[in-house]
């Protein structure tokens, strides 16, 4: 039996409500990381712009007595590094996200690279001198937003807030589509914009390959 249009009516209002909840709600949570994505996006186009200037540090730090004295460093330097790193890091406030380990044989040597979306840090950890030389290398607040962007040295936080507002930014795209589209007055305009900016979309990346 057919469908009145009555019906067909009132489901089309009944989606179109829905949807302008979805458009709304989806867009509010993640509201502050669209514009954050939208401005550092413009930023990694035009990577000549200069954020600022890159920070250095260098100083040499005693080792206690208590990390020096841990047995067989060369056999056992990857899980000494780990209580290394966790002294820096109370203590001198020197720690990253992401980090290599290396032990040098020839100068009994531990060789930490430790990078985060700030900067990076390289130590080099004389154990028979008790000291270790730290080499930091601090970025300006753009050049680590731009980073935070690209999710290049964080955490699995951050890629999960990423992916959820991924996804919201889609749900308010296709909510914001359904919208137009059941919109008779500006459906026309609608369209011919969608086929303007696909259109163009697609002729760039033609152009790209």
């Amino acid at each position: 039996m057919a469908r009145s249009n009555s019906q067909m009516q009132f489901d089309v209002s009944y989606v179109s409500r829905i949807m302008r909840k979805i458009h709304i709600f989806s867009a509010m949570p993640v509201l502050v990381l669209m514009v954050f994505f939208a401005i550092t996006g413009i930023y990694l186009n035009h990577p000549d712009w200069k954020g600022g200037d890159v920070e250095k540090q260098q100083q040499t730090i005693a080792l206690p007595k208590s990390l020096t004295d841990l047995p067989d460093w060369p056999t056992h330097y990857a899980s000494h590094s780990l209580t290394l790193l966790h002294w820096l890091d109370v203590e001198h406030g020197v720690s990253g996200v992401d980090f290599e380990i290396d032990w040098d044989e020839l100068d009994s040597l531990v060789i930490l690279n430790l990078s985060g979306p700030n900067g990076s840090t390289l130590v080099e950890a004389f154990i028979e001198e008790g000291q270790a030389h730290v080499d930091t290398r601090r970025l300006s607040l753009i050049d680590m937003l731009n980073n935070v962007h690209r999710a290049k040295h964080v955490s699995g936080l951050w890629r999960v807030l990423s992916d959820i507002s991924a996804i919201c930014m889609v749900l308010f795209s296709i909510s914001g589509f359904w919208l137009v589209l059941v919109n008779r007055m500006e459906r026309k305009n609608a369209n011919i914009a969608l086929l303007l900016g696909s259109s163009l979309f697609v002729f760039i990346i033609t152009l790209m390959h």
